[in-house]
């Protein structure tokens, strides 16, 4: 699909994966910076963290991610479904580096990609433009629940820095942005997460060791024959993305790619411990998220009934405890929790959202698997 100047759509309609896209940027003729800024409803920079650019690269929702595809000058990861509500606006922006205006463009375009196909493109020639030194290239934004994309390609003729303070930024310099502060360090003392809620796990030595999480939940009266399995999705650093639970007989492998494993599961509901997946943390640098989830295998769903608990261990750290303290009567899959790589270190944040199986989780959050029926059996 081309996109035109000044053109607005919805996402459903420029991509068919709503959940996560990725974006690739290419300018030629001069050297560019490029930057996405995520702004409120009032379109302002109220937290520069989300001013995500080479020497910030990641937002700290996890939601925004400076990953250029392949043959990109720039481009940048959207999962949408971890930006917090205060994000509104994704724009897009690019600003001269060095000598040369816009005007100078040779060529240029913003394409949406769902994976490695193309969807959809915007392009645009130094015609588009005159003597500005930045630019908004397009910008995503929320509208009626839904997100949309407008090809702005609106100029600034003083640069980033007229960038930065139009969207309520401050600079210490001209063309230089404000280094965006640290977030500041989270106390890991026996922390029971609340709904969204983040938190980062202290790298204590070279890595993080064995990670664990384990399920475990009410196992006694009518819920003594309950099967609840324990499994997740999980995205490798280099895109590829896969299923380890008991579904299929899915159980991973710690020692090998996906370096996750399941050990082994609860058929039976006797066994005290629960179920557990472990993490070898000494090759997270290889493993880009994780989506933790609890499904009931048999019977009616009666989520109410489990008190179920995820409880996230890894060495030198306090527990992470993210309970099951909402319900359904519908849905037998539950994503409970987000373990993501972020620049290395490893943020987890609880969800607890429900789904009526797994391939509708995968949807949500963008995975991108391929599935079909199977059973514990085969």
């Amino acid at each position: 699909m081309q996109i035109q100047r000044g053109q607005r759509a919805a996402v459903r309609d420029i991509t068919p994966n709503t959940a996560t896209w990725d974006i690739g940027i290419h300018i030629e003729g001069l050297a560019t910076d490029i930057a996405l800024f995520g702004l409120d409803a009032q379109g302002k920079l109220s937290d520069e963290r989300y001013m995500i650019f080479f020497n910030q690269p990641h937002s700290p929702c996890g939601g925004i991610e400076l990953r250029p595809p392949a043959g990109d000058q720039a481009g940048f990861v959207i999962r949408n479904f971890m930006l917090p509500p205060g994000i509104e606006r994704l724009v897009l922006t690019a600003s001269v580096d060095g000598v040369g205006t816009m005007g100078n463009v040779s060529a240029g375009y913003v394409r949406i990609l769902d994976g490695e196909n193309e969807t959809s493109r915007f392009s645009f020639t130094g015609g588009d433009f005159s003597t500005e030194k930045a630019v908004m290239l397009g910008e995503f934004y929320r509208k009626d629940g839904a997100w949309r994309f407008w090809a702005t390609a609106q100029g600034f003729n003083g640069g980033l820095e007229a960038l930065v303070k139009h969207f309520g930024g401050e600079v210490s310099a001209p063309q230089t942005a404000v280094p965006a502060p640290a977030a500041p360090p989270v106390s890991l003392n026996k922390v029971t997460l609340k709904k969204n809620q983040s938190v980062s796990l202290e790298k204590k030595s070279e890595n993080f060791g064995e990670i664990t999480v384990n399920l475990n939940w009410n196992q006694t009266g009518s819920m003594s024959a309950m099967d609840l399995d324990l499994g997740c999705l999980f995205e490798l650093a280099g895109g590829r993305p896969g299923a380890v639970q008991a579904l299929g007989k899915n159980f991973g492998d710690y020692f090998y790619a996906p370096w996750i494993e399941l050990m082994g599961d609860d058929r039976s509901g006797q066994i005290s411990e629960g179920e557990t997946i472990r993490i070898n943390g000494q090759h997270w640098p290889s493993i880009r998220r994780i989506m933790i989830f609890a499904s009931i295998y048999d019977g009616a769903p009666n989520w109410a009934s489990t008190d179920a608990q995820i409880t996230i261990r890894a060495p030198g750290q306090d527990d992470i405890v993210v309970e099951l303290d909402e319900y359904s009567r519908y849905h037998r899959v539950c994503a409970v929790a987000s373990i993501d790589n972020i620049g290395g270190a490893v943020r987890i944040t609880k969800h607890v959202t429900f789904h009526g199986d797994e391939e509708m989780l995968d949807h949500a959050y963008g995975f991108g698997l391929r599935w079909r029926a199977g059973s514990k059996e085969t």
